[in-house]
């Protein structure tokens, strides 16, 4: 499979019309999360979009250690549409750019540092406030993969068995059509579990962050949940 060609932050390739909600949703959390830091001008933020093809192996891997990842259902075309929103906040030129490749037959979508050839890439300064947010449609059947160790990761209406990781982010999962497997050490954990959604299991796990679970009066789940913390439950659980 060819990935299609995309320029630097892969800026300005093709349009996403269906993207126009989660773009904005994305949007909207970067202008709350910022407020506070400081002044910056329009020219700080960076939106791009990508359009392409899942692969033949179906899966999606999300590498994205400077923010947040939401992932929305994308159809049954197999095609993988992303919106990144990146804020470049570094005076020495170094700066974010998203990634797409395929590897081992699955699409990787990345977050990097980046800069001008011969030049070598410093490790993250401490302080720097730089940042990317991505939003994934992801085709029914994908195996979806997701690794954003300090931001969040959300996923609604999504057809297809997932795993989700993070470090000190919260996970948030609602409407999932598959498998899921989500773990995070600090942060909480959220999951909207309705009838007839699934009938794969559901495994949620934190060290010390609180995982919620909603579910229907007449559900019908199979749940591992594992903490250090407490597990509060309106119902009969047996542990």
């Amino acid at each position: 499979m060819a990935v299609p060609p995309c320029s630097p932050n892969f800026t300005d390739y093709g349009t996403l019309p269906r993207m126009k909600n989660v773009i904005r949703e994305t949007l909207f959390v970067i202008a709350v999360l910022m407020v506070g830091v400081g002044s910056m001008s329009a020219e700080d933020f960076q939106r791009s979009n990508w359009k392409g093809p899942i692969g033949e192996a179906g899966v999606v891997r999300v590498e994205n250690p400077f923010g947040d990842v939401r992932l929305r259902h994308g159809g049954d075309d197999g095609e993988v549409e992303v919106a990144a929103v990146l804020q470049q906040l570094r005076p020495d030129g170094v700066h974010l750019e998203t990634r797409v490749l395929e590897k081992d037959g699955a699409l990787v979508i990345s977050v990097v540092w980046a800069s001008k050839p011969g030049v070598e890439v410093p490790v993250r300064p401490e302080g720097d406030h730089s940042r990317a947010d991505l939003a994934v449609m992801v085709p029914s059947g994908s195996k979806i993969v997701v690794d954003a160790p300090d931001g969040l990761v959300e996923s609604r209406g999504v057809h297809g068995d997932a795993d989700f990781r993070s470090r000190t982010g919260n996970i948030r999962v609602h409407r999932h059509f598959g498998a899921v497997s989500a773990s995070s050490e600090s942060g909480s954990i959220e999951a909207v579990l309705l009838t007839g959604e699934t009938d794969q299991d559901q495994v949620f796990e934190s060290l010390t962050g609180a995982i919620e679970i909603w579910v229907s009066a007449d559900a019908k789940h199979r749940v591992t949940l594992t903490t250090s913390g407490s597990i509060t439950t309106d119902f009969t659980l047996e542990i």
